[in-house]
């Protein structure tokens, strides 16, 4: 018996066949893909908001804090106790898990947002990043430059976005009960601006120098994941400009690289908890 072969247009009808499978089959994946990156980027942020509440049953419902300096005796030994990773200044091989990390395990794995590859602007060694932590309000910062003699727990920074009403005293943080809209706030992104990503989470309308460096990246589908003070982890996908954006120099407007990249609301009410 003879087998005969393929006319050339079978096959040219053979191959149009796969080009439009082909062509209705890559969506489709290249979709799974990125609902999958989507759902492991959920899963990190809800980690990190297990571990800071954790954190706050330990330390009188305070947060960790998103920066301090030094050690507890000394703020010039060149520790840098970030709230992902802790790294020493004068040590490029020195790396451990920051202060989130009390409470948890596998930072390597978890502070790795699945959707970005690249660096956070953060000198030292390079690390799994991609994820920013609510500094404006929430977590308390100390002052980058080290004090002889003092600790880094005297030198946190007072927030003027925490000023009480006609008094000058300013508080550094937040507590936990002090956070009365838990459910809106967020506490945790995915961080992203114009450079990379930024590990201190900002306000449009506070600190307006390093408000546009501190944005939410928009790189699931238009869509970034944010962890809320209450535990729960939800997505956005209207990213904002801030409303002091039109009158800001093209020089700060312009890291915000919108609208890959933007804010969670026009001005404080996706930030402040009270």
């Amino acid at each position: 018996m003879v087998r005969r072969a393929f006319t050339l247009v079978e096959l040219l009808v053979v191959i149009a066949v796969a080009s439009v499978l082909l062509g209705v089959l890559i969506p489709i994946v290249d979709d799974v893909g990125a609902s999958s990156r989507r759902m492991q980027g959920q899963t990190n942020l809800r980690t990190m908001g297990q571990a800071a509440r954790s954190w706050t049953i330990d330390h009188d419902g305070r947060f960790p804090p998103g920066l301090l300096t030094g050690t507890e005796s000394d703020s010039t030994s060149g520790d840098v106790r970030s709230w992902d990773w802790w790294t020493r200044t004068d040590d490029d091989t020195f790396v451990r898990p920051g202060l989130l990390w009390e409470y948890t395990s596998d930072p390597d794995t978890v502070l790795q947002c699945p959707a970005f590859d690249g660096d956070a602007n953060w000198g030292g060694p390079r690390l799994p990043t991609g994820y920013n932590y609510n500094v404006v309000f929430v977590a308390a910062m100390s002052s980058s430059q080290g004090v002889e003699g003092v600790g880094c727990w005297d030198l946190l920074l007072p927030k003027t976005t925490l000023a009480d009403s006609g008094s000058r005293r300013k508080a550094t943080q937040l507590t936990l009960a002090q956070c009365r809209r838990s459910g809106t706030t967020a506490l945790f992104g995915e961080g992203g601006y114009r450079l990379g990503a930024n590990k201190f989470m900002r306000s449009p309308v506070q600190e307006l120098e390093l408000a546009y460096g501190g944005a939410q990246a928009y790189r699931h589908g238009g869509r970034t994941n944010v962890a809320f003070i209450d535990g729960h982890v939800g997505s956005d996908r209207a990213p904002q400009r801030g409303r002091h954006f039109e009158a800001l120099p093209e020089s700060i407007s312009s890291l915000l690289a919108f609208p890959d990249n933007g804010f969670l609301s026009e001005g404080d009410q996706a930030y402040d908890p009270r």
